[in-house]
């Protein structure tokens, strides 16, 4: 096995000459007599150009990393890799989907086990999301350092949109039952799905002021910074919902500690 160190597994994998157009086949020579091909389907393929591209964004960081690099970490032809990716762009919203699918797919998962109204359920998706992000910090630090670097806002609004293609749908769905059971009283359940994912999109100055009195080893001082913005969004959140106050229990000190411990180890 090779560990890259970031709990990404990459099998090796020879390279078929690009000659024959095969790109993206593994070639094993078993004997004199002929060759035994092993086609990826196009899913591990693409998993395994990402796992490349994330464990060579976090050990040399975004703007030092080339196509190349990534295309060579895979073990992928050139033409295998614009199969999938037409820029180096693409492979961070292709990176942020897929972290936010999974995060996704573990707090749907508690979700379900759970038979509460629209407000419980929609706690449950914001609880579930910051247990994922403390739990995967490891995953997470080179985009802090892709978002939190000046100049870097086109990269951010990548992240930004590749989040929101997975996460508004459910937040929209859990805001319609919400409407339906007479729990939620928003104005558009659309609109206030995406005022309410806008919120934490906007978040990009404030963390950066709060990753940088983590890393000065100032925990207590980032908790709070970051609390009190989650704690005004909330209250911000109700009001589109047509809450009282405090019903969005969109802050949880003990994770975002856990998670900005995590960061600056």
């Amino acid at each position: 096995m090779n560990d890259t160190g970031l709990g990404v597994y990459r099998p090796k994998i020879c390279m078929v000459n690009d000659l024959y157009g095969y790109g993206d086949v593994a070639l094993a020579k078993t004997d004199t007599k002929g060759d035994s091909r092993v086609r990826m389907a196009p899913a591990v393929r693409r998993d395994l150009i990402l796992d490349a591209a994330q464990a060579l964004f976090m050990e040399r960081g975004w703007d030092a990393v080339t196509i190349a690099d990534v295309q060579e970490g895979a073990g992928i032809s050139r033409g295998g890799f614009y199969h999938h990716f037409a820029a180096k762009e693409d492979l961070l919203s292709g990176l942020i989907a897929r972290m936010t699918e999974q995060a996704m797919q573990t707090t749907e998962a508690a979700m379900s086990q759970n038979n509460g109204d629209a407000l419980v359920q929609l706690n449950g998706l914001l609880d579930g999301a910051a247990q994922w992000t403390a739990d995967n910090v490891n995953e997470l630090r080179g985009l802090v350092q892709i978002f939190s670097r000046p100049g870097n806002e086109i990269p951010y609004r990548r992240i930004c949109d590749a989040e929101a293609a997975v996460v508004m749908p459910v937040l929209k769905a859990i805001i319609e039952s919400g409407i339906a059971e007479g729990t939620f009283n928003p104005v558009d359940a659309g609109l206030t799905a995406e005022l309410m994912l806008s919120l934490s999109q906007g978040r990009r100055e404030v963390l950066i002021e709060v990753f940088d009195l983590a890393s000065a080893n100032d925990l207590d001082a980032a908790v709070d910074a970051l609390d009190r913005r989650l704690r005004s969004e909330g209250e911000i959140c109700d009001r589109l919902l047509g809450l009282p106050v405090g019903s969005v229990a969109l802050s949880n000190r003990t994770e975002y500690r856990r998670m900005l411990a995590g960061l600056v180890q």
